[in-house]
């Protein structure tokens, strides 16, 4: 998913467990997916029968690049023709 979606900088943090234990959440930079949607509405496209569904392999969820570069095509297709009717040719 995180080549796909994109992924909002996180910050590093600490924290103290229960135990009394110092515990640090590593810091993450933004990133930018080759859909430039978040993995929420990714999920969403996918509940909606809109973009491919993962294949599950375990507990990891992969997608097929030959459906999504179709995917993306398809839509790079359909925005090349509504800017071109919105310009009048």
């Amino acid at each position: 998913m995180s080549d796909l979606a994109n992924q909002p900088e996180r910050p590093a943090r600490n924290y103290t467990t229960q135990s009394g234990q110092q515990r640090t959440i590593t810091a993450r930079p933004a990133s930018s997916g080759i859909t430039g949607f978040s993995a929420k509405h990714l999920y969403h496209l996918i509940h909606e029968d809109k973009f491919p569904a993962p294949i599950k392999i375990g507990r990891a969820s992969l997608w097929r690049m030959s459906e999504i570069n179709s995917w993306l095509e398809s839509h790079t297709d359909q925005t090349d023709d509504q800017a071109n009717n919105m310009m009048g040719d």
